[in-house]
């Protein structure tokens, strides 16, 4: 459906590093975020320390566009947080650029379920041969003078320790909050742990890339009896760059390529018909009640488990598969949830479901399903559902207003 899409050019603000490396990743990322936009002008721009700068990045994307009515272009922060780049030093450059043209800018990255699913494979990959559930992890932010940048580094701890299976998790700051990274080893090292994984909650390769490692390496040496390995910073993947064009799409309002959800409502019946989820963290966790109140026979096929998941296949509510998904698991299925933590399982899963005529929810990617979850409540005999933008804090709002209104 993409291609349908409007040719508003799209401007990346990243930060700028002097490490060759975090540049060559960062440009990267913006290549692969062209090829999920085809017919879309995709320029970069850098803060400092890098060319060009955002100025100049945000002129360059103006110079062809079409004249239109709304914004003429579209600027998305390669930010994690709402500091002051994000809130001053980012608007200031697009006004230096963007002349008498009108340019929308969007919200930073922090709190995306994309951005979950990036550190969360980045863990697995340091965790190699190592068991989660014997395994500490260090959850590591920049930190920041914003409470609520802070705070989300402890909602995706949470969730972060309970989709992988891990022994506990203990986030911590290299700059600005507490705990530091040492204060965090040590209390990991006091739960009686002995492997530890130190995960950077940090884009590119930088200067806060080598000050964790410093730091670690030091940790290291005075702690020899624990052994600690350090997971990748999230970096060019495909989960960042799907949320760089959500972020996109979501200024253009085009989620739905017109007004309301891009799909027929209607009600599924699914009493006792299978039902295929692959995934077994927070979102099968919560969607997978629903699916047994429905009277749906649900098979869930998941290497990990999360506790809530775990507890319904240990009360045979449910059936399940330990295992990484196969496209031929999606087999007489009437519906299917892709909610895995890898994309590419996702959309694997999504294409198989596609080729098979059966109706496939993503988690991660709305649009590279066929159906959509809305956010439901029932009350007086009556059944209130609502699904919208893709946002799904705004369609719950608008749910539990309408809920009120039936009770009242």
């Amino acid at each position: 459906m993409l291609e349908k899409l409007t040719t508003v050019p799209l401007v990346i603000a990243a930060h700028g590093t002097r490490d060759p490396e975090g540049v060559t990743a960062c440009r990267a990322l913006a290549e692969r975020v062209r090829t999920k936009l085809p017919g879309t002008k995709v320029t970069i721009g850098f803060i400092e320390l890098a060319e060009p700068r955002i100025p100049e990045a945000v002129a360059d994307a103006l110079k062809d566009s079409a004249p239109r009515s709304g914004a003429e272009a579209v600027v998305v922060p390669l930010m994690l947080a709402s500091g002051g780049h994000v809130r001053i030093d980012i608007p200031e450059a697009i006004d230096k650029g963007r002349g008498n043209s009108e340019v929308a800018y969007s919200a930073a990255l922090l709190g995306s379920p994309l951005l979950d699913s990036a550190v969360r494979r980045r863990v697995v990959e340091a965790l190699g041969e190592w068991r989660p559930q014997d395994t500490a992890c260090i959850l590591v932010g920049r930190g920041s003078s914003v409470v609520e940048s802070n705070a989300e580094r402890y909602r995706m701890a949470r969730v972060l320790m309970e989709d992988a299976g891990l022994r506990s998790i203990h986030p911590a700051f290299i700059q600005v909050s507490r705990p530091s990274v040492p204060e965090a080893l040590n209390h990991a090292k006091a739960t009686g742990v002995k492997k530890i994984v130190v995960a950077p909650h940090f884009l590119f390769p930088g200067k806060l890339r080598t000050w964790n490692l410093d730091q670690v390496a030091a940790w290291r040496e005075n702690n020899p009896d624990v052994e600690v390995r350090v997971a990748e910073v999230i970096g060019d993947c495909d989960e960042l760059a799907q949320l760089v064009v959500d972020r996109y799409l979501a200024e253009l309002d085009a989620e739905g390529f017109g007004e309301g959800a891009p799909g027929f409502m209607s009600s599924i019946v699914l009493q006792d018909r299978d039902v295929l989820v692959v995934g077994g963290g927070a979102v099968a966790a919560r969607r997978i009640p629903r699916l047994l109140e429905a009277g749906a026979k649900v098979r869930v096929v998941a290497p990990n488990l999360g506790i809530p998941v775990g507890r319904l296949a240990a009360s045979g509510a449910i059936a399940v598969e330990q295992r990484t998904a196969r496209a031929e698991d999606v087999g007489d299925a009437w519906y299917v949830l892709a909610a895995c933590n890898d994309p590419h399982v996702n959309a694997m899963i999504a294409a198989e479901a596609e080729r098979r005529h059966t109706f496939c929810c993503r988690a991660d990617d709305a649009l590279g399903g066929t159906a959509m979850t809305p956010a439901t409540a029932s009350a007086g005999g009556l059944t209130v559902a609502v699904i919208g933008d893709r946002n799904p804090r705004r369609s719950v709002r608008v749910r539990d207003e309408l809920l009120q209104v039936l009770q009242g």
